[in-house]
């Protein structure tokens, strides 16, 4: 049976809440692109003892992850596929956001802010506020497009301003109307 992952519960406002807590921390919270390639290679190592991130080649992960991180007693190695780490030197938005998923997606809130984090078997349900891969989605996301920052932006101009993804762009688009019409927390 295959492991799978379970976090502690979190709202997207508590993600949203910890991104710009991230952001600000940098001293680079007033810019609206980020200059995530950069963190990830000279902030992050100053930032944390625990950290390490890794160029590999293509071939070193399956077709279908470009990205990893892997955690063993608290220290972190990030393993970015070359292909991925060249497109987000070039201002590629997959490839930045995929950089941003894995530092400050799964890293910070693993290693740094201890968030809890444990396996489970391949049944179990995991509600999306649960699940690893949505909170790292959505940190990344608040962090590279910041809600007090962008919201009022459409997604061409996230994509253009922020340096992200189509995708990325539409549906954090998407949270932000739902986010202004609702009024509340998201």
């Amino acid at each position: 049976m295959d492991n799978r992952y379970r976090m502690e519960p979190k709202k997207r406002v508590e993600l949203r809440d910890f991104a710009l807590q991230i952001r600000k921390s940098t001293g680079l919270d007033e810019r609206i692109y980020f200059p995530i390639v950069e963190f990830m290679e000279h902030m992050m190592p100053r930032m944390f003892d625990n950290y390490n991130f890794e160029i590999i080649e293509d071939n070193e992960l399956p077709p279908n992850k470009d990205a990893v991180t892997e955690i063993v007693n608290g220290y972190g190695t990030v393993k970015i596929k070359k292909h991925v780490y060249e497109g987000a030197c070039n201002g590629n938005g997959q490839h930045r956001m995929t950089i941003a998923h894995e530092v400050v997606g799964h890293f910070i809130p693993i290693c740094v802010a201890v968030f809890s984090f444990y396996s489970t078997t391949e049944d179990e349900y995991i509600p999306a506020y649960c699940d690893p891969e949505w909170q790292a989605k959505c940190i990344a996301a608040e962090f590279m497009m910041p809600f007090p920052k962008v919201g009022n932006l459409t997604p061409k101009e996230l994509i253009i301003q922020c340096g992200v993804s189509k995708k990325a762009a539409e549906y954090q688009r998407k949270i932000y109307r739902e986010l202004i019409r609702g009024g509340g927390e998201l």
